[in-house]
């Protein structure tokens, strides 16, 4: 999903000794998210990694009314951020599903729930005062505020809540993907929406447990729906076809937040305007100019001057200078994004059984039949120097997993954690039916990061007597390949777009979507428990399920995390209320100088 560095990703609740950083999955999960290190730098050596409180993800019957008193007129001036804005292809919610979009449109579009920066456990209201959710989690009600406007002046209705979503649904762009099993949207009057899942085979609603937790992606926020409409838009359900209203959301923004998109320039700048009339008051900046810097020197630089207030990230290399700067403030974030090495499980003659053109379209072959063995992928988990690509990589920062689900996760046990054992890996390898070792191709989307982490596992595989042949590709051919099943051995990134434990068990353990079908992982009984987290109301069986579907991971080994990210972000002394948030990286409302 996202070509550049990540970060505006979405978190599963967690709570951390220091704040999260995320997809920016989204991505959508169905376009993998190649997350970029940062790694923070310190005055004295790292901590020992510090494992997240377990949590399961926040779900709430009904919210509080929250009453805010209005932020005070704005202040004037303008805020400029220095950012990466590669992954930008789209602003139409309809279609973004990379990660700055995100950012974006947590700033111009209100969401009907949201997740703040300072309590990720607790799903709290926004353009919804309050909702119900009954027990089966299939029907969820929720009551709008009446006192929201979007930015042309329209009101905001339980109209435009089912026009949004349907749009999205029906356009079927990256980011329906969240709205994944419901069935109805409803308006049941001016300000009361209501949401019912889909039925199955037998006409029984499944129950949606993650969705009010997928409902705070910035994806969802509500649009103006007679505004869309004027351009365009449509919410039928031929919209993919006939909805016309791409061109101008994306340059334009249609929703009741605290700010305005009125251009955007590709690789250049994006630019947003204050809403006078936003619900919450008007924003303490007038203007917002993002810049698209990829330099990361050149963004320092920038800082340094005054001619940036914040950048999106900063270099490692250039933390020593930046501290050293009475001027800037930095902050290290930690975030559940992480980098994997997925491995396929299928071998060939099983593949070549199911479907003849997807055997013909195999890359690397011969490495396809090697690594299909458990006993091989068993070998290539242990033979990783896990820590010393924490080092060279991060910096001594940044923490991992025992699977493929994060630290922080409900129902992962840091004390699981499979580290690097030589011998063990041997005799893994003899056991494979390879003891002299074996040679086999391994591909990654490059970067200079991912150069860096390619030449470490192979060098760290040489040890045991796996020769990796590295298979750098073009990060669009990567990602093309792999949606294709044709990759044998591929290092990757994932950044969850929801905050739910379904972003890694649906995306890793149902074997017909996302990173387990690109890698042919078929197994019937990862399948069922990913099916079971997915369709539980039951905090306790879902745990269970979880904590299972981790042990048939690590069996199976068809993916081993090589390491959990964090961040530095970095701004001027002067800018106040920076708080970041692992979905949209900061909230530009609570900004001030």
């Amino acid at each position: 999903m996202k070509l550049n560095r990540v970060l505006l990703f979405v978190v599963v609740v967690v709570a951390l000794t220091t704040s999260l950083v995320a997809c920016a999955p989204q991505a959508t999960p169905e376009v993998e998210q190649p997350a970029e290190p940062v790694a923070p730098a310190a005055t004295t050596a790292p901590a020992e990694p510090v494992a997240p409180a377990e949590t399961e993800a926040p779900v709430a019957t009904e919210a509080p009314v929250v009453t805010e008193p209005p932020a005070e007129p704005a202040a004037g001036g303008t805020l400029v951020l220095a950012m990466n804005l590669n992954d930008v292809v789209t602003l139409d919610p309809g279609y973004a599903g990379e990660t700055t979009n995100l950012f974006i449109h947590i700033n111009t579009y209100d969401t009907l729930v949201d997740i703040r920066p300072d309590d990720l456990n607790t799903i709290v209201p926004r353009l919804a005062e309050s909702w119900e959710v009954n027990p089966e989690f299939t029907e969820f009600t929720f009551h709008l505020r009446e006192d929201a406007k979007f930015a042309s002046g329209n009101p905001v209705t339980a109209e435009d809540v089912v026009f949004s979503w349907n749009r999205l649904i029906n356009i079927a762009g990256a980011p329906a993907f969240n709205l994944d099993g419901v069935g109805k949207i409803e308006a049941l009057d001016e300000y009361t929406v209501k949401v019912t899942t889909a039925p199955d085979e037998n006409g029984v609603l499944q129950p949606l447990p993650q969705f009010l937790a997928s409902a705070c992606n910035p994806s969802l926020g509500i649009q103006d729906s007679k505004l869309v409409k004027e351009h365009g838009g449509t919410d039928a359900a031929d919209a993919a076809e006939t909805d016309k209203a791409k061109e101008w959301l994306d340059q334009n923004s249609a929703g009741s937040g605290p700010f305005v998109m009125t251009k955007w320039s590709p690789k250049a700048s994006i630019e947003l305007v204050a809403n006078q009339n936003y619900w919450k008051g008007a924003p303490n900046f007038e203007r917002v100019v993002i810049n698209h810097v990829e330099d990361p020197s050149t963004k320092l630089q920038m800082l340094e001057r005054g001619d940036a207030d914040m950048l999106d990230s900063l270099d490692p290399d250039l933390m020593d200078m930046a501290m050293g700067n009475p001027d800037i403030v930095t902050s290290v974030d930690t975030s559940l994004d992480m980098n994997y090495l997925a491995m396929v499980y299928t071998c060939p003659e099983d593949v070549q059984a199911q479907s003849q053109e997807s055997y013909d379209a195999l890359m690397s072959p011969e490495s396809h039949e090697i690594i299909c063995k458990k006993a091989f992928r068993q070998a290539v988990a242990y033979a990783i120097d896990y820590d010393g690509i924490t080092q060279a990589v991060l910096s001594g920062y940044g923490t991992r997993a025992p699977s493929i689900i994060p630290l922080g996760i409900m129902g992962v046990d840091p004390a699981k954690v499979q580290g690097r054992d030589l011998e063990k890996a041997k005799a893994l390898l003899a056991e494979a039916g390879y003891p002299d070792g074996a040679t086999i191709d391994l591909y990654y989307g490059s970067s200079p990061t991912r150069e860096i982490v390619a030449a470490k596992l192979q060098s760290d595989l040489a040890e045991v007597g796996i020769t990796a042949n590295l298979q750098p590709l073009e990060q669009s051919v990567y990602l093309s390949e792999m949606r294709a099943q044709k990759l044998p051995m591929a290092f990757g990134g994932w950044t969850p777009d929801y905050l739910d434990v379904t972003m890694w068990t649906d995306y890793f353990g149902l074997g017909d979507r996302s990173i387990a079908f690109r890698m042919w992982f078929k197994n019937e009984e990862s399948h069922a428990l990913a099916e079971e987290i997915r369709t539980t109301s039951d905090p306790a069986a879902r745990e269970a399920a979880v904590v299972k579907i981790q042990e048939v991971w690590m069996e199976e080994m068809p993916f081993t995390m090589l390491y959990q990210l964090q961040y530095i972000h970095a701004f001027r002394k002067e800018l106040q209320g920076f708080k970041f948030h692992p979905v949209w990286f900061v909230d530009l409302f609570e900004l001030s100088k």
